[in-house]
């Protein structure tokens, strides 16, 4: 069996019979894995601390046939992310992208797009904590994008004419974004300051796109926080179990 390495960010564990930890981690060649650590929760463990939930690691692993669940063989860290467990919100907000990651990504199946924005993601939450919510609302609307959940936010999805900035964007029950005529004016109406902020994030980095939304009023906030979930809900026929909201 030859043995595999990539880069991979550990999205969660479960203890596994007497010592072991079954691993979840989003990977940066082979998508989403499920992995066994043997031994892992034994006092001089050589997997140390290096699967704590969202670090960043260099993952050694080898699948045997038939088989769903990898052995990992050697995991060393790249980069940890202990100083975000300090905040409760914070560990709740990283949690929430696990779940979604868990629960929108086929495994074995490698998007990296996928991984570089959930690392994108974190490095934002690091980088500014205060932050985490505006962020996470990135992270919804890229995380449907990418796996192509998210409806078109560029144009009428019935005629196709491109929305100018004067355009008010109504959403039907198809969850499709339509213009006013092709809508009828029948659907949830998206206020302009939202579809804007819809735009910039196909355009910017999370870091600068929560930088950038910090002015905005809550309630513009609360509208994206309703929207993202209500795509989501719908993916998935059900709230997640980790919902996420903006205060």
């Amino acid at each position: 069996m030859a043995i595999l390495e990539t880069e991979a960010l550990v999205l969660r564990t479960y203890n596994f019979a007497e010592a072991d930890k079954i691993v979840v981690c989003l990977t940066r060649s082979a998508g989403l894995i499920r992995g066994v650590a043997k031994g892992c929760r034994k006092l001089k463990s050589r997997f140390g601390a290096a699967l704590e939930p969202f670090t960043l690691a260099k993952i050694s692993y080898y699948q045997k046939e038939n088989q769903e669940l990898v052995s990992l063989s050697q995991v060393e860290i790249l980069k940890s992310h202990f100083d975000l467990s300090s905040q409760a919100e914070t560990l709740a907000g990283l949690a929430y992208m696990g779940d979604l990651v868990i629960e929108f990504s086929p495994p074995y199946q490698p998007n990296e797009k996928l991984f570089r924005m959930v690392s994108a993601c974190l490095e934002a939450i690091s980088e500014s904590q205060p932050d985490l919510q505006v962020i996470l609302r990135y992270f919804e609307i890229w995380l449907l994008k990418l796996e192509g959940y998210l409806p078109d936010i560029r144009r009428c999805g019935e005629c196709h004419r491109a929305f100018n900035e004067n355009d008010r964007a109504f959403m039907g029950a198809d969850m499709a974004f339509r213009c006013r005529t092709c809508s009828r004016g029948v659907g949830a109406v998206l206020s302009r300051r939202l579809q804007t902020q819809l735009r910039a994030s196909q355009k910017l980095a999370p870091y600068v796109f929560a930088k950038e939304s910090r002015e905005l009023p809550a309630s513009i906030h609360r509208e994206m926080a309703e929207l993202t979930h209500q795509l989501i809900g719908r993916v998935l026929e059900r709230q997640p179990r980790l919902r996420s909201t903006f205060q």
